[in-house]
């Protein structure tokens, strides 16, 4: 009688690892061409070509992740690198590689449409109707701040770098089937235009669909990306890939007086830290990007994260050193 239920046991197993095999393998290349395409065509307008350049070179800013890895400490002193695509994310689900944003026909952005562009942007599907990778959250960019990226895209100097495809281990394929198995839109319909002036508007929209705060300064799943912490809270163990011996703890920018950033600082002191810059060497905020951002930006982003709810979280100290820990 054991015999035959270790046996039925074993044959039940089987079955099911042969199904979640068929599964996960039926999933890996799924298409969603149906998705729609934004109406976005390229501009010449210098207008709308700098109002790109500032989102990408400074607010977004897109050089973090897609900028040269060759020329990191270029781009860390605030230069405007080249968006070559071919950095590297080893995280759980395998190892993955930011893509070539120069208009380069045959490694970049050259032979995609503008309409393309903007598809990928917002629904998170690739020029080839797959899904991509969750990792570019800015769906909620507006009409015109999507025309003005892609415009500013356009004016790049093509650069052919051929990046290596990402490469999912057996963990990751089982998340690619599942957790991200479908492109991800934006939550709320995006405006036509983007809110200018100083208002807790244009700091939420800022906040949410274009820096990416929360991204960030918000405990986050390193297998699928999902939230796991509370909003705005802080982060532990951000470690980057060209920097391991260190792990990062991006800190809580909510407005609670005793764990939060936001409770302890002014407007002014607020505008006035981001005008300093990089403090502490190898931080993996984008310092030297943001120090840019134009002054009622800066003052909206301080009225919308001061508008949320505090949160009571200590972070410990932004760095550790791993190999002392």
């Amino acid at each position: 009688m054991m015999r035959k239920a270790l046996l039925t046991v074993g044959i039940v197993l089987l079955v099911v690892v042969a199904g979640g095999t068929v599964f996960v393998a039926s999933r890996q290349n799924l298409r969603f061409d149906a998705t729609p395409y934004p109406g976005v065509t390229a501009s010449t307008d210098s207008a709308v070509v700098e109002r790109g350049r500032y989102i990408v070179r400074d607010v977004a800013p897109c050089a973090a992740c897609h900028g040269d890895p060759k020329q990191r400490a270029a781009y860390v002193a605030g230069a405007d690198v080249p968006l070559v695509g071919g950095f590297e994310f080893a995280i759980p689900p395998g190892e993955f590689y930011t893509r070539n944003l120069t208009p380069d026909a045959e490694t970049g952005l050259g032979s995609v449409p503008d309409s393309a562009i903007g598809r990928a942007m917002r629904y998170g599907v690739g020029h080839d109707g797959r899904a991509l990778l969750p990792f570019m959250e800015m769906q909620g960019l507006s009409d015109d701040d999507l025309r003005a990226v892609v415009s500013y895209l356009r004016t790049q100097a093509p650069v052919r770098n051929v990046v290596p495809p990402h490469h999912f281990n057996v963990l990751g394929k089982v998340v690619k089937a599942t957790a991200m198995a479908k492109p991800v839109g934006p939550a709320t319909t995006p405006p036509a235009r983007a809110p200018r002036g100083k208002s807790v508007e244009t700091g939420r929209y800022l906040v949410e669909s274009v820096a990416l705060c929360w991204a960030c300064h918000t405990q986050r799943s390193q297998m699928t990306g999902a939230m796991t912490g509370p909003r705005f809270g802080g982060a532990t163990g951000f470690t980057e890939s060209t920097d391991p011996t260190h792990s990062w703890s991006p800190p809580n920018i909510t407005s609670d007086p005793e764990t939060g950033r936001l409770g302890k600082m002014t407007e002014d002191q607020f505008v006035a830290r981001f005008r300093q810059g990089r403090l502490i060497p190898g931080s993996p905020m984008p310092w030297q990007a943001f120090s840019r951002i134009s002054e009622d930006d800066l003052r909206s982003i301080y009225l919308y994260l001061k508008s949320v709810p505090p949160v009571k979280r200590d972070n410990g100290p932004p760095v550790v050193d791993v190999k002392k820990s």
